[in-house]
């Protein structure tokens, strides 16, 4: 019972893991993995977040994702 806002499209930057091949492609169709709070590339278990908008390196802390529906 919190008043708050919610987002449903545009262009936002997620958390991802910094860890070796944790590396995602621009184009690439990313996921919300709740128990990490991270964005995926993987699909099992995760719900759709969107497209990448631009790369983002293994270095990376955030990937930048364009929302879906």
């Amino acid at each position: 019972n919190t008043l708050g806002s919610l987002a449903v499209s545009g262009v936002f930057d997620f958390p991802k893991s910094t860890a070796g091949g944790s590396a995602i492609a621009a184009g690439a169709t990313v996921y919300w993995n709740v128990a990490a709070q991270q964005a995926t590339t993987t699909s099992a278990g995760n719900k759709l977040l969107g497209k990448t908008t631009k790369a983002a390196a293994d270095a990376d802390a955030t990937v930048r994702v364009r929302l879906s529906q």
